[in-house]
């Protein structure tokens, strides 16, 4: 885990700057597709966190996607956030599946329209 945290911090500036730049566009995309700017800004964070560990990942891993070091940054970056963006849909899909199988399980209780007359 400490490895993790030092190759976080030895970062380069180049990878920060374009995963700011993605998870911008990102999230201008959800935002103008969905209509919430809730939602947009509050998967600003992970999309970050998916773009940083991206790199990490695929440094650690030793995998190269290409020989050149400033694109291979940006792939594994845009990778990083396109796999945090799965994981915030999936989050949202069972969110969503829970929701409907709690409602689901409540029994409708009819209510009379009107209250009944009293009769004299």
């Amino acid at each position: 885990m400490q490895d993790l945290f030092w190759q976080l911090k030895n970062t380069d500036s180049f990878t920060i700057y374009t995963t700011l730049l993605f998870v911008a566009i990102v999230a201008w995309f959800i935002r103008e597709i969905i209509g919430s700017s809730g939602l947009a800004l509050s998967s600003v964070p992970l999309l970050i966190i998916g773009g940083l560990l991206g790199p990490a990942f695929f440094n650690r891993q030793m995998i190269a996607l290409s020989y050149d070091k400033n694109a291979n940054a940006v792939t594994a970056t845009a990778l990083g956030i396109l796999a945090m963006l799965l994981v915030i849909l999936l989050s949202k899909w069972l969110v969503t599946l829970l929701n409907e199988h709690r409602v689901s399980r409540i029994k409708p209780v009819s209510i009379p329209s009107r209250a009944p007359r009293l009769r004299r």
